[in-house]
């Protein structure tokens, strides 16, 4: 039962991709193009994830928890375990928004490539997917549960990005810069 409702959940996703991308691909304004700045910037943002990934799990190590449950007052607990909730919460939601914003960065990249590969877009485009389905579950799990009734899922999250991001890197080393540099002149003329 649980595999036909995860299928069913990731063909739902792939259908809605594939009717935003047909949508866009037949909408009159043309994407924009892609500068060298939007080029470094998502450089800048795979670095981060990377960063931030270590940080997150070290915010959620369980030994943490063991030690205030063991030696702090319930207030203090109570206060400890809602701050973490809120930095999952964020962390989440910024690391979801920043997915959003490579995958559209991919999308325009495509006619950059030395070697377009049909095989990379779909394994790309299911990383992606599967990263937006465990955020969702993460999130949810994080409120009902709290961060460290959670943590296996919180690390699974971070596994998906990492992929993702990892696959997407991919796809900046296929980049001719020298076609960003004339398009981003262009922009300026």
């Amino acid at each position: 039962m649980t595999v036909l409702v995860a299928t069913s959940v990731l063909g739902t996703f792939i259908l809605f991709l594939a009717i935003r991308l047909i949508a866009q691909s037949g909408s009159k304004r043309p994407r924009p193009a892609v500068t060298a700045d939007e080029y470094t910037d998502a450089r800048q943002a795979l670095d981060s994830v990377f960063v931030e990934a270590t940080v997150i799990k070290r915010i959620f190590s369980v030994e943490d928890m063991e030690f205030i449950a063991r030696s702090a007052a319930p207030a203090i607990k109570s206060t400890f375990v809602n701050e973490r909730k809120k930095l999952a919460i964020k962390w989440l939601s910024k690391t979801r928004k920043q997915m959003a914003r490579l995958m559209d960065l991919h999308l325009r990249l495509a006619s950059y490539t030395y070697d377009p590969s049909p095989g990379y877009e779909i394994r790309l485009t299911a990383k992606y997917l599967t990263f937006v389905t465990v955020s969702e579950i993460v999130l949810l799990l994080v409120w009902v549960l709290g961060p460290f009734k959670a943590t296996r899922s919180i690390f699974y999250a971070i596994r998906t990005a990492g992929g993702f991001c990892s696959t997407f890197s991919m796809r900046l080393e296929r980049v001719n810069p020298t076609r960003l540099s004339a398009d981003r002149e262009s922009l300026v003329h």
